[in-house]
């Protein structure tokens, strides 16, 4: 009896096909390629428009939703600093955070400053 495939295998075969078709229809595709911090699944580029692909191959849920966003701007951050040597931070300046929020602002890699930090750093 054959075992089970894992979702990870299945997402790599839909991938796998999404890129032979991209690649036959002219599209330059990159294939699990680490940008910045994350490896996205598929990165089709042709005549100026860019794709980041997020593959599932089960039923795509609001988590996966999150994970293509945070695919989306870790490849434009990487574009903007590697291609353009530009960094852009998020800020988000507030006379008090919550531990929840300061958790959520780390996991989407906002700074949180309050109006006299943010002075500071101004200079």
């Amino acid at each position: 009896m054959p075992r089970p495939r894992e979702p990870v295998e299945l997402g790599k075969e839909l991938e796998d096909r999404i890129a032979a078709l991209a690649e036959q229809r002219g599209w330059i595709v990159e294939k699990r390629k680490k940008f910045g911090p994350h490896v996205l699944d598929l990165v089709l580029r042709r005549r100026g428009l860019v794709l980041v692909v997020q593959c599932k191959n089960t039923a795509a849920s609001p988590r996966d939703v999150t994970q293509t966003r945070k695919d989306f701007e870790a490849y434009l951050n990487w574009l903007l600093e590697e291609k353009l040597g530009i960094l852009v931070q998020p800020v988000l300046v507030a006379r008090e955070f919550s531990e929840r929020t300061k958790r959520r602002a780390s996991g989407y890699r906002v700074l949180c400053y309050m109006p006299d930090e943010l002075e500071k750093l101004l200079g």
